[in-house]
């Protein structure tokens, strides 16, 4: 005999095995992101990792291969352990400033070390509307030189020499030094090379530092840590690593054989790609209290005494845009961090962008995805929804069978075994499509949160911000009111007492998305709203399902 399924819910046996899935993936989530940034949950000290030497101390610890592009050398005073009077620079000279300024940035050439500040990105603000800038304060500067075991910043004299061009000189102890920058605005970087003529013996290597302030953390959303944070990214001996920055724990971490540092906030970046042929170490350290600040190190150490000593790196000081980071190094890329599904976030985040190329507006080319995607796994939600019609005809047979075996457990689990065999039911047959669909959603809320192109990108009416979540909460809201249409009107194979607990999961991920970024809540809301007509459309199909007796 054989039944038409009820259509009073939604919830079955299958959807309870996807919902524990679900929120297993969201626990594993956590861990992943707690090891990740261990900082955001938990005050653990921090750990070296990779360290050259050990790390023992606090971010204000010795700091001999560190240099500070203060001129009065004070940034760490009082806590850093201060070179021989005889190996600190003197300097008599007041600081020079020499200007750039073009279409994409600006920025001021400090003779201090050629060190770059107020550097400003024309095309980008913040939340509040203001410019985005680096070393824009007192005390911070980016990318500036010294030598190693000396505090303060080389002097240099600096003259422009073209139109992305600049070129410094400096005499000290008989050698000459010599640092070039080359400007490229199209990626926001400034390709450096430093050299080092008549090596005097006190001499032992060059270090490039740059600084920034650290600002206040910013607390996530429910069951999700927030992307407002800064944090360091050190790609080193064939590895990387990410340590997120709170302004009040200090940090101290040294790293060997460093290829990239990087340290930025959620959509932008300040970082160093190193193309020396000498080996470059880098140390991360933080200051805590009211004006914190983080330093990023880099050391290139002469090795073998010789006439001269040279280095080369790339300086970068912009977005964190996949496209932008690529033209530089496939390896920059990796500051985008995409998160665990890494590469399914490339795959989205490179069809986004077709699809915004062709049509110019993020929020459609959201939908577009999330139609991609369903029609992806359109023939999953058939076999899903076959199977979950088969599990509801056989509920009659089910709780007969239940009644007749109630003690006898192993025999019930037979004879239901050979039931749903007959009839072709499989209860895990409806968890495929959600499963398939678990990566997209994780990979999504990476890209939006962390690649620049989804920030401050409007969608249409209220909606102007897609990174950011729905200031009148209409969205949560539509969204769990299609959770509920399509609960309603799908087979159910569930107890009257399970249906009744489960008709609570719309509210609970309505909740989980009022924090969220609009962008990803539109994907599930389409995605929802797709599911309903996909359920429509099913449930013209009524041919019943053939069971043996």
């Amino acid at each position: 005999m054989s039944e038409t399924p009820s259509s009073s819910s939604f919830i079955d046996g299958k959807f309870l095995i996807t919902m524990v899935l679900v929120l297993g993936c969201w626990l594993g989530w956590q861990a992943y992101m707690a090891k990740k940034y261990p900082q955001h949950y938990q005050s653990a000290e921090k750990k070296t990792a990779g360290a050259s030497a050990p790390a023992a101390e606090t971010a204000a610890g010795d700091t001999s291969g560190e240099a500070s592009n203060k001129p009065d050398a004070e940034q760490h005073a009082g806590s850093v352990g201060a070179p021989e009077a005889s190996q600190q620079n003197v300097q008599k000279n007041v600081e020079e400033l020499l200007s750039y300024e073009d279409d994409m940035w600006s920025f001021d050439v400090s003779s201090y070390g050629m060190a770059l500040k107020n550097v400003h990105l024309k095309k980008y603000t913040d939340r509040e509307g203001k410019a985005i800038s680096f070393a824009s304060e007192p005390g911070l500067a980016l990318f500036g030189s010294s030598m190693v075991g000396r505090r303060d910043p080389i002097e240099f004299t600096i003259k422009k020499t073209a139109d992305l061009e600049y070129v410094g000189t400096a005499q000290i102890d008989g050698m000459k030094i010599t640092k070039i920058l080359h400007i490229d605005s199209n990626n926001y970087t400034v390709e450096t090379k430093l050299r080092a003529e008549n090596l005097s013996d006190s001499f032992t290597g060059f270090v490039t530092q740059f600084n920034e302030k650290i600002q206040p953390h910013k607390g996530g959303g429910f069951l999700m840590p927030s992307f407002e944070h800064q944090e360091f990214y050190v790609n080193y001996d064939g590895t990387d690593t990410r340590t997120a920055v709170v302004p009040d724990q200090p940090l101290v971490e040294s790293f060997i054989q460093t290829k990239i540092a990087a340290f930025g906030s959620q959509y932008f970046a300040v970082a160093v790609l190193d193309k020396s042929p000498v080996m470059a170490e880098f140390k991360a350290s933080t200051l805590s209290g009211e004006n914190a600040i983080a330093t990023g190190a880099i050391t290139h150490s002469l090795l073998n005494k010789s006439n001269q000593f040279a280095v080369e790196y790339v300086s970068f000081a912009g977005p964190k845009s996949y496209e932008v980071l690529k033209t530089i190094d496939a390896d920059m890329t990796k500051i985008v961090n995409l998160g665990f599904f890494n590469s399914i976030a490339k795959a989205v985040l490179w069809l986004m962008r077709t699809i915004h190329a062709a049509i110019g507006n993020w929020g459609i080319a959201i939908i577009f995805l999330t139609i991609i995607v369903r029609i992806i796994v359109l023939p999953f939600n058939l076999i899903g929804y076959k199977q979950m019609k088969a599990m509801a005809k056989i509920q009659p047979a089910m709780k007969a069978l239940r009644e007749k075996y109630k003690s006898e457990p192993q025999k019930l689990n037979q004879e239901m075994l050979v039931l749903m065999k007959d009839a072709k039911a499989n209860p895990l047959g409806g968890c495929l499509p959600m499963f398939l669909q678990i990566p997209i959603f994780f990979a999504l809320y990476q890209v939006i949160g962390q690649s620049i192109d989804l920030y401050q990108a409007p969608f249409m009416l209220w909606i102007h911000d897609l990174s950011l979540k729905d200031p009148y909460y209409v969205l949560p809201a539509l969204m769990g009111i299609t959770m509920f249409i399509q609960q309603k009107i799908t087979p159910n194979t569930m107890e009257p007492a399970q249906q009744k607990v489960m008709m609570f999961m719309p509210i609970f991920f309505t909740f989980l998305m009022v924090s969220l970024p609009s962008g990803l809540t539109l994907y599930i809301f389409v995605s929802s709203v797709f599911g309903v007509v996909q359920q429509l459309y099913f449930m013209r199909d009524n041919n019943p399902v053939t069971v043996r007796a």
